[in-house]
């Protein structure tokens, strides 16, 4: 029996299969973060937790949330988490190209990205993007932007313990395949 490879992660974050997983090389994301980091961001979970009402709130209307998170993760600060030009390639040869939306088919971009999540988000990668996405925490708790505190703790939660293409990772794929697209020499 043959035993498997294994990669060494850091659970909290960054090194050299954030780096694999995403377009973080050359950015804070790509280091594992440092004691006085992972204590902001402990400080930062803890000052969520007086945060409750607002997030039973948040919670009352799901559709909503997921709308906001997927608005929120279309910034420009979230770049480096989009998902990497290794993992786009990976799923173009297993996927074939992304279709063309069309009338015909309304949901064939929608069936095919879920597709492509799936292929990637395993348990440890959905760990390791968690656990970058967590790394936010302390600008926006500092900031006092509880709506988008909460909203990236759900995605994390949702991310690292579920199996479902969360917002989270179909805002980052979508990215992903478009800057892959956008980096491809012109025909």
């Amino acid at each position: 029996m043959r035993g498997r490879a294994v990669r060494p992660v850091d659970r909290a974050g960054g090194g050299e299969e954030a780096i694999r997983l995403t377009r973080c090389a050359g950015t804070w994301l790509a280091d594992p973060p440092d004691a006085d980091e992972q204590a902001r961001i402990a400080e930062a979970v803890r000052a969520l937790n007086g945060q409750r009402a607002l997030a039973l709130e948040l919670h009352r209307d799901p559709a909503a949330l997921d709308a906001y998170c997927v608005e929120l993760f279309r910034d420009p600060m979230f770049n480096p988490l989009h998902i990497g030009p290794e993992i786009i390639r990976r799923i173009i040869d297993k996927l074939g190209e992304p279709p063309v939306a069309d009338e015909s088919d309304p949901t064939a971009f929608s069936q095919y990205l879920q597709q492509a999540v799936l292929l990637f988000a395993l348990p440890n990668p959905r760990r390791l993007l968690a656990a970058q996405l967590r790394r936010y925490l302390p600008r926006f708790t500092t900031a006092g932007d509880w709506k988008a505190a909460v909203a990236i703790d759900y995605s994390a939660f949702r991310t690292s313990l579920g199996n479902e293409v969360t917002p989270f990772l179909a805002q980052m794929t979508l990215a992903g395949l478009a800057d892959y697209y956008d980096e491809l020499p012109d025909a």
